[in-house]
Formats: structure tokens, C-alpha cells, sequence
């Protein structure tokens, strides 16, 4: 009987412990997995804002480039080729008051990308001597309003909607025009603040402070991006604000962010570190699919890297 017991509580314990090691286990797993997957949202939602951006500004840069009145009377450059964006109408009924009016309502030429809302772009106007400051001016600030500017990514069929204002100040004037080279880089200075709806329908405000350096060499465009804020005790801040699971965040460039049209204008090279996430993510662009760093070529993605709950350092690459 004595024997019987002791069998029994032996194998009462070692069932205990499996389910505790188990739990354990199992709780280890989830953390690792749900830390996983709330930094790639929080990359995946901060690049694809930066894009938009970045898709905006061109927009906007081949539209003033469009409009002789707009570039400049006196200015000398090339123009050639359409710079109307796809499945998009144009207002151009206060174009003497320096105002477009551009409703999307299609895919983006590149057919990656479904738009519709509207981008309202208002250079700078006075109503006493009737005259509008030309974008190639130095200094020229360009006003560029988002209403419920929705854009859908086709592969993915993921969307934002972007409302609110930000402003351009073309720092050393000149345009990005269609010579095959650039004898100056064209600098702007971006900043301002939009409300971002989320494919979750979560509604947050992002701000942007940042700088896009744009040169061009044999017909190869390189862009540059710089943040410029002090934001929350960090510098060189390019964005700010509050996320889809309500933290508030700031993302710095420690290093520049460079893209070309050689690689389709993904980033080739750059570091972004989010602040203020589930764990702090340093994201560098440019890498292999291992996440090694590429020198040549077109590189695959960018890779994660943050340390978790546990301290166990954990990286993950996405693609482009």
C-alpha cells in the first residue's frame, strides 16, 4: 500500500511539473510571438506613412512642374513628358490665386496603389498685388491639405486615410525638373501634422519634421531624408505622435535614409529607431534576406531588431 502511494504521488508530481514547464513555455511563446508581430506593424505603419509622404511630395513637385506660372516665368529648365498623376482631376480654376485642386479616384500609375480623397495644394498668395510666389523661388512654402486621402496598397490590401495639413519650404529654390542631371540638390523641409485612420479604424495625430535632399546624376534620381525635430529628449526626430495600440512614439534618423530609382525608390540604406513601442525597434533599411547589409544591388528589405520582455535580443527581415 505504502509502495502504491508513492508510485501515485511520484506521478501526481512529475504531471504537475509538465504543465507548469508547459505554461511556461507557452507564455514565453506568446510574448515572443505577439512582440513580433506589434513591431512589424509598428515599421510596417511608420513606412508606409513615410511613403505617402514621400508619394505626395512627388505629386506635387510634377504638378508645379506642369503649370508655367507655377515653376516660374524666369525659370530655365527641362520640361518634357506628362506630370499629371493617374486617375486624378485637376482644378485649376483658382490656379491665379496659386491654388490645385487634385480629386484621386483610381490607381496610382505604377498600378501599386488604389487613391481617392483629395489633395488641395495652395502656394503663397497676395491678394493686394494679385501675384503668386513661384515654387522654384527660394524660401517658396508650398501648402498641401489632405482631405480623407485614402490609399489602398494593392498587394496587400491594406489602407490609410490621411486628413490634416503639412507644408513645404523649397529651402535653396529650383525644381525638380526632367534634365538628366541636377547642378544643385533640390532641398525641402517638410513639416506638419495629420490625423492617420488605420486599416483597424483606429484614429491617431502624426507630426513630421523632416528634410528630403533630391539630386540627380545621368538620369539617376537619389533622395535623401533627415529628421530635423527634438522630440521626447531624442534628436535628429523625422515623425511623432501616438500609434494604433496607443503608445506614444517618436522615431528618429540616426543615420540618413537614401533612395534611388535604380531600386524603385526603396530605401538602400538607413537606420529609423522607434521610441516609446512595446520594446525600443531600431529598423535598417537595405539589407539582404538575412538581414546582412547590402553593398550592391538592389538590397531585398530592411530588418527589425529590438530586445524582448526576457532580454533575448530578436531580429526579423521583411521585404520590400
Amino acid at each position: 500500500m505504502k509502495t502504491g502511494k508513492i508510485i501515485f504521488k511520484t506521478m501526481l508530481g512529475i504531471a504537475l511539473f509538465s504543465i507548469i514547464v508547459t505554461g511556461c513555455k507557452k507564455d514565453n511563446t506568446e510574448v515572443t510571438t505577439d512582440e513580433t508581430s506589434e513591431q512589424v506593424i509598428n515599421a510596417s505603419d511608420e513606412r508606409t506613412m513615410s511613403s505617402e509622404m514621400d508619394n505626395s511630395e512627388d505629386d506635387a513637385n510634377r504638378l508645379m512642374l506642369h503649370y508655367p506660372s507655377f515653376r516660374g516665368m524666369g525659370w530655365l529648365g527641362v520640361v518634357s513628358g506628362n506630370h499629371i498623376p493617374c486617375n486624378a482631376s485637376i482644378d485649376s480654376s483658382l490656379i491665379s490665386q496659386g491654388k490645385l485642386t487634385i480629386t484621386f479616384n483610381g490607381n496610382s500609375c505604377d498600378n501599386k496603389r488604389l487613391r481617392s480623397g483629395v489633395v488641395i495644394l495652395q502656394l503663397p498668395y497676395n491678394s493686394v498685388t494679385n501675384t503668386v510666389t513661384p515654387w522654384s523661388t527660394a524660401n517658396c512654402m508650398l501648402t498641401v491639405t489632405f482631405v480623407n486621402y485614402t490609399v489602398t496598397n494593392l498587394s496587400n490590401n491594406k489602407s490609410i486615410v490621411v486628413n490634416g495639413t503639412k507644408y513645404i519650404t523649397n529651402v535653396n529654390g529650383g525644381l525638380v525638373d526632367d534634365a538628366n542631371s541636377f547642378s544643385s540638390p533640390i532641398v525641402h523641409h517638410i513639416t506638419g501634422t495629420m490625423q492617420i485612420t488605420f486599416d483597424n479604424g483606429t484614429n491617431r495625430n502624426w507630426s513630421i519634421d523632416r528634410t528630403r535632399t533630391i539630386t540627380r546624376s545621368n538620369a539617376i534620381t537619389t533622395v535623401t531624408i533627415t529628421g530635423n525635430a527634438t522630440q521626447n529628449g531624442f534628436s535628429n526626430v523625422s515623425i511623432w505622435g501616438t500609434n494604433r495600440n496607443g503608445n506614444n512614439f517618436t522615431v528618429s534618423i540616426p543615420t540618413p535614409i537614401v533612395m534611388n530609382s535604380t531600386c524603385d525608390f526603396h530605401p538602400i540604406s538607413g537606420v529609423r529607431v522607434h521610441h516609446g513601442v512595446v520594446r525600443e525597434l531600431t529598423v535598417t533599411f537595405g539589407v539582404d534576406a538575412s538581414g546582412n547589409a547590402v553593398s550592391s544591388g538592389c538590397p531585398y528589405g530592411y530588418r527589425l531588431d529590438w530586445i524582448n520582455k526576457k532580454g533575448v535580443a530578436k531580429q526579423t527581415v521583411i521585404a520590400y
